[in-house]
């Protein structure tokens, strides 16, 4: 089985996709106490967003990067998976995409959006119009409420928002677990989204290539 899908694009606005399968990995060289397949939906996440836009990066190249540093030593802000709080891990995600940039692994850049919970549609057509304009989105989902949806993890789970159906303005996700086995033909709305959200994270990291043909990545720079 392979460890990844290519989800084609559709008329419908769909944009071909590399979904990484989380599920599918398991322990990463030079890394302790770490697991993709029990620890890693974000580096698979990160990974999916990063090849759909053209960028050769598979999960284990993305957790290296993030809990790695340039002399090789473990980072310690996301591996404490006990005692780990999610903004710690949120700000990792920052970090990694800051030192992707930096040594000019991919021509990318980000922005955040951070909701209002309480009034969440107000930046709905921002959210909108970014995704329709070549950003694709990381988010945390999985609410520990038992109040509202848990439609992605029944616990706190990164998945992408990768592009947007052009006809009821539903989205597209590429959800690394097994239930986004049986969620790559479906769209979901802006408000099943953000009722999905775990709160207190960044909400909507947005992510865009900068280049029209990204560069392959060689082993050396990876």
């Amino acid at each position: 089985m392979e460890k990844y899908d290519i989800v084609m694009p559709n008329e419908l606005g769909r944009k071909k996709t590399i979904r990484y399968k989380q599920y599918m990995y398991g322990e990463v060289d030079g890394i302790q106490k770490f697991r993709l397949d029990r620890h890693g939906c974000g580096p698979t996440t990160m990974a999916t967003i990063l090849s759909s836009l053209g960028y050769n990066l598979n999960p284990e190249d993305i957790a290296k990067m993030l809990l790695l540093d340039e002399f090789g030593n473990q980072i310690d802000f996301y591996n404490d998976l006990e005692n780990g709080r999610l903004g710690t891990r949120d700000l990792g995600f920052i970090y990694l995409l800051n030192r992707i940039i930096r040594k000019g692994i991919c021509d990318i850049s980000y922005d955040l959006i951070k909701l209002s919970y309480e009034h969440p549609e107000l930046k709905k057509e921002s959210v909108l119009e970014m995704i329709k304009n070549e950003y694709m989105a990381m988010i945390c989902v999985g609410p520990h409420n038992d109040y509202y949806p848990k439609t992605f993890s029944n616990g706190g789970h990164y998945i992408a928002i990768t592009s947007v159906n052009n006809f009821n303005n539903e989205f597209y996700v590429a959800n690394p677990n097994n239930i986004g086995d049986n969620q790559i033909d479906c769209t979901f709305t802006y408000e099943t989204i953000a009722s999905n959200l775990f709160s207190n994270c960044f909400d909507f990291l947005m992510i865009k290539n900068n280049q029209e043909t990204p560069k392959v990545l060689s082993k050396k720079q990876k």
